[in-house]
């Protein structure tokens, strides 16, 4: 994962302040993400190919559990560590929940697959996996999501996604996605 958003600009934003680089923020953050996501029985789903993994793609059902309290006390300590983390966050989430759909849904909240494998598949295998997901779910309506990427945002037009809303933090565009299912 960290490969695949290396130069992503919405890390370089909710990260830039981290004291060990962007990437490490990252990483850190996208592993307390999936930790949490397993830990809740969450769609969580690796694309590995021998002893690598080549990509990720994790969100929520139709719930939005409680983090269990050792992740949710690390997650407050990952927070404290970061400066300017908590309110660049709160600007993001603030954009997100602007144009989230009020129908039952499910919340892809990272996608992400290493370079060697972008533009062969690998995401819409990821991307269509998910999805899957929220169809197969009786209550769910649909799969929402936020990109940052302007390419990423035309992977997700020419799968079937359609724009909900959109926003600015600083100079980083934040475009919010919806696919009914």
């Amino acid at each position: 994962m960290g490969e695949a958003f290396d130069q992503d600009s919405l890390m370089l934003y909710l990260f830039r302040e981290n004291p060990n680089g962007v990437r490490a923020g990252a990483m850190e953050f996208f592993s307390l993400l999936l930790r949490a996501r397993i830990a809740l029985g969450m769609p969580a789903y690796v694309l590995q190919q021998a002893d690598s993994v080549l990509g990720a793609v994790m969100g929520y059902d139709t719930s939005r559990p409680v983090w269990p309290a050792a992740l949710a006390r690390e997650w407050r300590q990952f927070e404290a560590e970061m400066p300017g983390f908590t309110g660049r966050l709160a600007a993001y989430e603030k954009i997100c929940e602007a144009h989230q759909p009020s129908e039952d849904h499910y919340y892809l909240g990272v996608i992400g697959v290493h370079p060697s494998v972008q533009g062969k598949g690998a995401g819409k295998v990821m991307l269509d996996t998910f999805c899957a997901c929220a169809h197969a779910d009786p209550k769910s309506h649909g799969v929402y999501l936020e990109t940052s990427n302007p390419v990423s945002l035309q992977f997700y037009y020419n799968n079937g996604f359609e724009l909900r809303g959109e926003g600015s933090l600083d100079a980083t565009p934040l475009w919010c996605v919806y696919k009914r299912t």
